[in-house]
C-alpha cells in the first residue's frame, strides 16, 4: 500500500509552498517540518509580516490626530499581525525540533539571552533525524510508521 504523507514537507520547498505550509499549520505543533521548508517559510512569513506591519504603520501615521478610531483599528491590526507572526515562527520551530527528534520544550531555550537564539539557530539548521524518531513521518494503512 502506498504511504500517505502526514508531515509538513512539500515536494518542492520554495518561498510560496513553504510559506503556505506556515499558514496551513500555524497552530499545529505535533508534526514535523523539513529544514528547507522551515527556512523558506520563515523568509516568506517575515516578508508577509513586514509588508503588512509596514502598511498598517503607515496607515496609522496618515490618520488625523482627531480620528482616534481608525488609528486604533490600524494599530490593533499591526499588533495582531505581529502576534500571528510570532505564533507561526514558534510552532514552526517546534515542528522543526520534532524533525530532529527533539522535544518541543527546547523552544524555551529562547529565554536564555543570546545563547538561546544561537542554540535554536543551530538546532534548526541541523539535518533531519529519522532513526527512532518519535514523530511519525508517514501513515501506512492507518498506522504511523
Amino acid at each position: 500500500m502506498e504511504n500517505k504523507e502526514i508531515w509538513n514537507e512539500s515536494n518542492r520547498p520554495n518561498l510560496v509552498n513553504s510559506t503556505k505550509l506556515y499558514f496551513q499549520d500555524m497552530f499545529v505543533g505535533a508534526k514535523r517540518m523539513s529544514r528547507a521548508d522551515f527556512w523558506w517559510g520563515f523568509f516568506g512569513m517575515t516578508l508577509v509580516a513586514a509588508v503588512l506591519m509596514g502598511l498598517f504603520g503607515w496607515l496609522v501615521t496618515k490618520m488625523p490626530a482627531t480620528d482616534f478610531y481608525w488609528s486604533a483599528v490600524w494599530s490593533i491590526a499591526m499588533i495582531m499581525t505581529l502576534g500571528y507572526y510570532i505564533i507561526s515562527i514558534w510552532t514552526a520551530s517546534i515542528r522543526r525540533l520534532h524533525d530532529r527528534n527533539l522535544r518541543g520544550w527546547w523552544i524555551l531555550s529562547f529565554v536564555i539571552p543570546i545563547i538561546g537564539e544561537i542554540i535554536m539557530i543551530v538546532l534548526t539548521c541541523l539535518p533531519q533525524r529519522n532513526e527512532n524518531n518519535n514523530w511519525a513521518k508517514f501513515v501506512e494503512d492507518d498506522q504511523y510508521v
